[in-house]
């Protein structure tokens, strides 16, 4: 028997024991509520909004387990949505090297206003690029939908039980981003003093509102990858039943940890006699799992460069804002304050829900492998099964990137952290070196020419 055999679309009749079996990490027993549906009702308002913005295609509902491609009046719609973002972009990236934003730039120093500079630059060109990818990688996200309804599809067949995936974070999260974006909006209207002008009007909403698109892409990143956790935990659970400690106390009856955390009774391990039906059924699915998780992180992994370099600049930047308001002679502004710790609110808590779903899939999906290597061997015929995973899961250890750069789990919050403690030491440095040519000019740090003074010193210094 090989590893990946197709078993024919013959469903087996299910033991007492697998039909009473019950997943305390991801299973429940089907409900009347989600036999109708599938995932998708549990992720439908984050879709919703992608689908509307063109983020997602706009795909047909065919059955529970299947969807359809976009028709012709959605394709254009799409394409429309597309077309009005890039003339968005064009207008934004205009304006900002033309001299048309300098009325949001509310710093005292040229330091803070170039870094602002770039900060805006960075999230236009970051939701550009999750356009961009979105539109061309359209086939590919609904074949990642499909082929993940096909495993529940397939699971549902063989043992009759329905996976709980327990999504409801993300309407927090959108919730969460659409707040803090709209709060930023109202705080820097108040914080300029003058009469705002349309176009500063415009950046500033168009600015808010890629920010908050870019950060729902990411938690839909997030929520695919929660959805592959919670599958490779079900096939994980159902091969730990065939480890050889629980082999060893079949009458005693296991406790694990469920997703709500509790602790659940599960009953005996199973019989030996099984093991070659479930584990052919679970490397199978375990392969087809594998392959999306590969074409999660293929469609992705562009958009998540770009968005953690983002995210790790205005970070760097927002904490830097802090520090000059701290510090400055002119007093506080509760405005910048409020605004520099909602950005590293929204950010901060992107940043950590990717890490934490990227690395719990990785874990599940490096996992199986090691719960194999403990199954019992009572024959021959099982130790070549096992034989062939592993010969094949040696060699393939999952890891997802940020298109190769660098590795995204569980560490990856805590080493952007440390990056940005190092730029926000250069970047204090700079502060320090501008403050200093305004006092060799005679000119106090706090005067309301300090900006003048210091950028046309900057200028000449750099002509000679």
């Amino acid at each position: 028997m090989c590893i990946g055999t197709n078993m024919g679309g013959h469903k087996m009749k299910s033991s007492p024991i697998r039909q009473e079996r019950v997943d305390a990490i991801a299973m429940n027993e089907p409900t009347p509520s989600n036999k109708s549906g599938s995932f998708l009702s549990d992720i439908a308002s984050i879709v919703f909004i992608l689908k509307a913005t063109g983020l997602l295609p706009l795909y047909e509902t065919i059955s529970k387990y299947e969807l359809g491609p976009p028709t012709i009046i959605h394709r254009l719609y799409s394409i429309v949505v597309h077309a009005l973002v890039h003339a968005m972009t064009i207008f934004n990236l205009y304006t900002l090297f033309t001299g048309g934003s300098q009325q949001v730039f509310y710093s005292y120093r040229e330091t803070d206003n170039i870094n602002y500079w770039i900060e805006i630059l960075l999230c236009i060109v970051t939701y550009t690029i999750t356009v961009f990818i979105c539109s061309k990688n359209s086939k590919s996200f609904l074949k990642v939908l499909n082929d993940t309804l096909k495993v529940d599809d397939d699971i549902n067949r063989q043992f009759s039980e329905t996976i709980v995936n327990n999504c409801g974070f993300a309407v927090i999260f959108i919730i969460l981003v659409i707040t803090i974006q709209g709060y930023i909006v109202v705080l820097k209207v108040f914080l300029i003093d003058e009469p705002l002008t349309i176009t500063s009007y415009i950046i500033i909403c168009v600015y808010s509102l890629q920010n908050t698109l870019s950060s729902i892409f990411i938690v839909y990143a997030s929520i695919m990858l929660r959805l592959l956790s919670v599958r490779f935990a079900y096939l994980n659970s159902l091969l730990t039943g065939y480890t050889y400690k629980e082999q060893q106390k079949p009458r005693q009856r296991l406790r694990t940890r469920a997703a709500n955390n509790m602790r659940l009774a599960a009953p005996p391990a199973p019989a030996m006699a099984n093991f070659p039906d479930d584990s052919l059924f679970t490397f199978r699915m375990y392969n087809k799992l594998l392959r999306l998780y590969k074409l999660v992180n293929d469609n992705c992994s562009l958009i998540l460069v770009v968005y953690m370099g983002y995210a790790f600049y205005s970070i760097t930047t927002t904490t830097y804002n802090l520090f000059v308001q701290i510090t400055t002679q002119q007093g506080m502004s509760p405005y910048v304050l409020q605004i520099c710790f909602a950005l590293l609110v929204v950010h901060t808590a992107m940043l950590a829900l990717l890490s934490r779903c990227s690395g719990e899939a990785t874990d599940q999906a490096n996992l199986t492998s090691q719960i194999l290597a403990r199954v019992y061997e009572k024959s021959k015929e099982y130790q070549n099964i096992i034989d062939k995973f592993l010969t094949k899961s040696i060699k393939q250890e999952m890891q997802f990137t940020a298109y190769g750069f660098f590795v995204i789990d569980n560490s990856t919050l805590f080493k952007i952290f440390s990056a940005v403690t190092t730029y926000l030491v250069i970047l204090i440095q700079f502060k320090q070196l501008e403050e200093s040519k305004l006092e060799d000019a005679g000119v106090p740090s706090s005067s309301p020419v300090a900006v003048t003074v210091a950028s046309t010193t900057m200028l000449i210094e750099t002509r000679q």
